[in-house]
């Protein structure tokens, strides 16, 4: 199947590359990409290639078909760091186990090539404003694939391709709920996806609301909040809760203040209530799953929850020896299974902190590479917001709180690439943006648009027809 899929992918970008143009030939790519199963894959040697690779790989081929109709519009020094994370990640892997092309490809899946897609997507603004209907859709269709699979206990997708889906799917239901996973194969990385999505959904309904679209977009926030709760995950629930943040932040000024106060108390509070906000997370557990442990001679209480709380103590060995370059791939050696308590081998084989993972993994270079995307993004919209303009500042500001909010929630899981691709996709497509506005806009001081200004903006342009 994988092979007929990736196929048909490939006639189906060259297709439209050569009738329309490279743009639109990455868009249905990804279309296509974004529907079909995470799990399908082609395994060569170290490497899973997913269709998800296919569709990069012919985004920058389809260039090669019509290149007069591909004007970059230019680069920015973000653009190097998915390719330094990369690098980092190699070498660390090499020094420590062995070179080898198909984990370099492997790499290159995970960090280089949803960026590239992205910035091959979205060159100009109208790229932006072309391709929110299509990613707001293919979101809102995995929102009620979700609710559906939630509330029927069924997941239709696993059924018609012979799949056995994730423990958490089939038998870690909350509250009487089966954990929605569609066809992403764990429900938090599936949540994760949407929780990413939702900027698209957004900018849509926001585009409804001004009378630039179809009055149905008007509701699909509510679905998208119950295809993100039907995950039962609360990473998923943060992210999108960080997006509506994000965006009241910006857009009404006068609760800055008042939003800052109550993080730190939030921050405070969080410190000193640990113990009981770990015994309510507790309380949603399954009872089965809660039992004690010893770590070097020490009893605690372990949960689900609480596993994330313990990894610093069962990695505190390793995480002192970690060094410049870390330990490659974690978990692949005999000798990274020595550095932890026999016991504990088996219960903390996932280490649900990509941070800390990646520490191990890259050590304090690829950490500080890692870093720098979210950071540097943050900084660059911060240094270029006078440039922005009406059409895509919405979607620009929701992509940037679903990055930043994903970059505060993998604090409790790691960064799988059935995720991953959404948040190096909506970081190229941030950056594609901010590259946009800055060659096409005159730079003005200004402050954040109030949301109800516009609805007194003249519309004597065809274009404005189609803005955000």
């Amino acid at each position: 199947m994988f092979h007929f899929i990736a196929l048909s992918v490939a006639v189906l970008m060259l297709f439209v590359a050569r009738f329309y143009s490279p743009r639109h030939a990455a868009r249905a790519g990804w279309a296509v990409a974004f529907l079909v199963p995470t799990w399908l894959a082609l395994v060569v040697g170290a490497a899973d290639i997913t269709v998800r690779c296919v569709v990069a790989l012919m985004a920058v081929a389809v260039v090669v078909v019509k290149p007069r109709q591909f004007a970059f519009a230019g680069f920015s020094w973000i653009d190097l760091l998915p390719v330094v994370i990369m690098v980092t990640a190699a070498i660390s892997t090499t020094l420590n186990d062995h070179f080898s092309p198909t984990v370099m490809l492997s790499l290159l899946a995970q960090w280089v090539f949803p960026y590239i897609l992205a910035r091959l997507i979205l060159i100009h603004e109208q790229d932006a404003i072309d391709f929110v209907p299509l990613a707001a859709t293919l979101a809102l269709i995995l929102a009620v694939a979700m609710i559906f699979e939630s509330v029927a206990d069924y997941n239709l997708f696993n059924t018609l391709l012979g799949h056995e889906g994730s423990t958490q799917g089939d038998s870690g239901h909350r509250l009487g709920l089966k954990r929605a996973e569609a066809w992403f194969g764990h429900p938090i990385y599936a949540g994760l996806v949407l929780a990413l999505a939702s900027p698209w959904v957004l900018t849509q309904t926001y585009q409804s609301y001004w009378g630039r679209g179809s009055k149905f977009w008007l509701i699909a926030p509510v679905i998208l909040l119950m295809g993100t709760v039907a995950t039962l995950s609360r990473g998923p629930c943060m992210v999108l809760a960080g997006v509506i943040f994000g965006l009241f932040w910006y857009y009404f000024p006068p609760i800055r203040l008042f939003s800052l106060f109550a993080c730190v108390l939030a921050i405070a509070l969080s410190i000193v209530m640990v113990p009981t906000m770990l015994k309510m997370a507790d309380a949603i557990e399954n009872s089965d799953g809660i039992h004690t442990i010893k770590i070097e001679g020490e009893t605690y209480t372990y949960s689900g929850s609480r596993h994330r709380y313990l990894l610093f103590a069962v990695y505190k060995k390793p995480l002192s020896q970690v060094g410049w370059i870390g330990f490659g791939n974690w978990g692949t050696l005999p000798k990274h299974e020595a550095m932890l308590e026999p016991h504990l081998r088996g219960l903390f084989l996932s280490v649900d902190n990509h941070y800390l993972l990646h520490y191990l993994n890259t050590g304090v270079v690829g950490s500080i590479a890692f870093l720098l995307l979210p950071v540097g993004i943050f900084v660059a919209f911060l240094r270029q917001r006078a440039t922005l303009t009406q059409p895509t500042e919405f979607l620009l500001v929701a992509l940037l709180s679903s990055v930043m909010a994903t970059s505060v929630v993998i604090v409790t899981v790691w960064m799988a690439e059935a995720y991953s691709f959404a948040f190096l996709f909506n970081s190229g497509c941030i950056v594609g943006l901010l590259i946009s506005a800055r060659r096409s806009t005159a730079v003005v001081a200004r402050k954040a648009r109030r949301l109800q200004t516009l609805q007194s903006q003249p519309m004597s342009t065809p274009n404005q027809y189609t803005a955000f």
